[in-house]
């Protein structure tokens, strides 16, 4: 919801195979609402044929009180994009104010998308509220990474409330609505500070159903989610899993 003390960084990506066999198309953009705004700018890496690979750098520091990222993608019928991330990213500690972190991705008919993203660290005192809606339509697949740090080294946690949710058409794959700050944390959580998670949606793991089994829940309408916690980001990636993701969607 917008309101009147927001700064709205906006980034659209759109990517779309070529029919002649050329490079394929990549369009996007990025704005802010007012000159104060930071936004993420999309650089595009690579592209060829059918995909692009499209990192994702900071303009301005990230994350501010007020700040309000929101992002966009759509992958259309039969293309492929790879998005990365420089870095990871740091909600500082805002004095009593808020942002919010918006991502939008929608995958046409046999699209797929890798996503390897790092880091998100919600330092002592910041209030965010971060979400990722993500809708699949038929064929589509995706692999996403996430890891959500609570607080940065030798300090609390800050707020976050994180909800996810995947969808095809009107079915619902997974929804998850996760708050956490320095109450609801440490009980949720273990005592752990680190979130780790992946999820590989729209295909599931056939050929070695055993590769990375542990941490793994199976989603009822096809695909999994891997997701482990730990007090430091190292202990709790999960590189096996990842790269089994990866290797599927590719």
């Amino acid at each position: 919801m917008l309101t009147s003390t927001e700064r709205v960084g906006r980034t659209r990506i759109r990517v779309g195979a070529s029919p002649d066999g050329g490079r394929c198309r990549v369009r996007s953009t990025s704005a802010g609402s007012d000159p104060g705004a930071s936004s993420l700018r999309a650089v595009l890496v690579h592209h060829d044929a059918t995909g692009a690979t499209i990192s994702l750098v900071p303009e301005g520091a990230l994350l501010l009180a007020g700040d309000a990222i929101e992002i966009d993608v759509t992958v259309d019928a039969g293309a492929r994009l790879h998005l990365i991330e420089p870095a990871g990213t740091v909600a500082f500690d805002m004095r009593g104010g808020r942002a919010r972190w918006d991502v939008r991705v929608r995958l046409e008919e046999d699209a797929a998308l890798t996503w390897a993203g790092e880091p998100f660290v919600v330092a002592a005192g910041a209030d965010v509220e971060r979400t990722t809606r993500i809708t699949m339509a038929n064929g589509a697949a995706a692999a996403v990474r996430d890891t959500l740090v609570l607080g940065r080294y030798g300090e609390g946690p800050g707020r976050v409330r994180q909800r996810t949710s995947v969808s095809s058409g009107a079915t619902p794959w997974l929804v998850e609505d996760l708050p956490l700050g320095p109450v609801s944390a440490p009980g949720l959580l273990g005592g752990h500070r680190v979130v780790a998670s992946v999820l590989l949606l729209g295909t599931g793991v056939t050929a070695d159903p055993d590769r990375a089994g542990a941490d793994r829940l199976d989603l009822e309408h096809g695909g999994h989610q891997w997701r482990r916690l730990g007090a430091q980001a190292h202990e709790a990636a999960l590189p096996d899993a990842w790269a089994l993701a990866l290797d599927t969607v590719r």
